[in-house]
């Protein structure tokens, strides 16, 4: 069935407690699979899109597009990653996959996350 194991560019409708990290905005959110990461039994890595919280400097515009249940002009955002839970993927009250993004569209949104700042590992120093 469609949906069920996420792949880059599906875009499912996430509620919050799908997340490992518990999302802070209370109702389900549009987030695109940004990363599989098949070696992680618990979670694969999404970027949320929001429709208000932009920041044109680091934000990707993302028009509406009703074949994928995005009602409204947004942004992608990788201020907003999160772990969604394998477990409940394609689970309609939780984790509703809305379809998947096409090109150029689907090729812009991941290089936007791969070009996400990366954290810096500190050596102590």
């Amino acid at each position: 069935m469609p949906g069920t194991e996420a792949q880059r560019g599906d875009v499912y409708r996430v509620d919050r407690d799908a997340t490992l990290e518990r999302d802070p905005k209370p109702g389900p959110r549009p987030m695109v699979c940004v990363a599989e990461q098949p070696h992680d039994d618990l979670a694969w890595k999404a970027m949320a899109r929001t429709t208000t919280a932009f920041d044109h400097t680091r934000d990707l515009h993302s028009p509406a597009d009703p074949a994928t249940g995005l009602t409204a002009d947004g942004w992608w955002s990788y201020r907003f990653l999160r772990s969604v839970k394998k477990r409940w993927t394609g689970r309609n009250d939780v984790c509703a996959y809305l379809g998947t993004l096409q090109d150029p569209v689907k090729a812009d949104v991941l290089r936007h996350y791969m070009s996400r700042p990366k954290a810096k590992l500190g050596n102590g120093a």
